[in-house]
Formats: structure tokens, C-alpha cells, sequence
């Protein structure tokens, strides 16, 4: 395989795992690794939200810790490299619940994540975040059903027993 075939399959899987880092972080709210997903510099726009790294840090754990569970999931990414850097278009459904009112309040966002990532010494990171809202729903909770069998996605955080360590 040529050098430049192999650099670009190693980009590729690289800016891949970092849009799946994102996406656990973000569930888990484990804030410390963001700065292995993100330059120091990277710029974001959520539409209601738009500011610099330090201002999202504040933005996104306010606004993910007000909800009991959290789940994103994102499609396979589009990725259009040039060179040492690179455009990534992810789709995304995200799930959100809330404790209050009881028994929860169940939030479904549809959307992308516009992503640009930039390569520095051989460092892939985000360099911009750039979210699109396609469709929202809220459905009220009739029952709550964390008394069932299962293991509920309730509190993830880096402390949950569940948690990679």
C-alpha cells in the first residue's frame, strides 16, 4: 500500500475516534478529556450557543448535567481530508431525560455535528464544532421505568461503577 493511501486510512481512523471520544465524554460528562479531543483554540456554534473552548466547557456542563441520562449517537462520519486538515459531517440522535417533572421528561434531537479537525506534529484534534438541528421532540414520561430489570444509563459520570477506568 502506498505511504500516502496508509497516512490517509490512519487520518481517517483517527478523526473517527475522536467524534466516538466526543460522544462518550459528552454521556459520561467527563470533562478531563476534553482537551484530548479539542485544540485549545477550537471554535463552537450550537445556534443558541456560540463561543470559544474555555465558554463551551462552561455551556456544555451545565448543560448536560441537568439531565438524569444522556445518549448520543452518531452515524459514520463523512470525513473530507486536505491535507493536514479535515471537515468531518457526523448524523446524530440524541437522546435526553429529565427527573422533574417525575417520572421525566424525554428530549430526541436529530441532527449533524460539523466537524474541523487539523493535524499538528502528527496530532489530530477538533478545531471547530458547528451543530444542526433537523427535528426535536419532547415526550412526557406516563411511568416511570426504572423499577424494571435493566441496567438504566441513570447518573453516568467518571465515579459510576459502569465507567472505563
Amino acid at each position: 500500500m502506498p505511504e500516502v493511501a496508509l497516512a490517509d486510512l490512519v487520518a481517517r481512523a483517527r478523526l473517527t475516534e475522536l467524534v466516538a471520544e466526543y460522544g462518550n465524554l459528552i454521556d459520561w460528562i467527563d470533562w478531563g478529556r476534553l482537551d484530548a479531543v479539542f485544540w485549545p483554540e477550537a471554535k463552537f456554534d450550537f445556534g443558541m450557543f456560540k463561543g470559544n473552548f474555555e465558554e463551551y466547557r462552561g455551556f456544555v456542563a451545565q448543560l448536560e448535567e441537568s439531565y438524569a441520562r444522556r445518549l448520543h449517537m452518531f452515524a459514520i462520519p463523512a470525513i473530507t481530508l486536505a491535507g493536514e486538515y479535515a471537515r468531518i459531517d457526523a448524523g446524530s440522535v440524541i437522546v435526553c431525560r429529565t427527573d422533574d417533572p417525575a417520572p421525566g421528561i424525554d428530549d430526541t434531537f436529530w441532527g449533524r455535528y460539523l466537524f474541523e479537525a487539523e493535524c499538528r506534529k502528527g496530532e489530530w484534534r477538533l478545531s471547530s464544532l458547528t451543530y444542526v438541528l433537523n427535528l426535536f421532540d419532547r415526550a412526557e414520561r406516563a411511568t416511570d421505568d426504572r423499577t424494571g430489570p435493566m441496567n438504566f444509563g441513570d447518573g453516568l459520570s467518571p465515579k459510576h461503577p459502569f465507567a472505563t477506568r
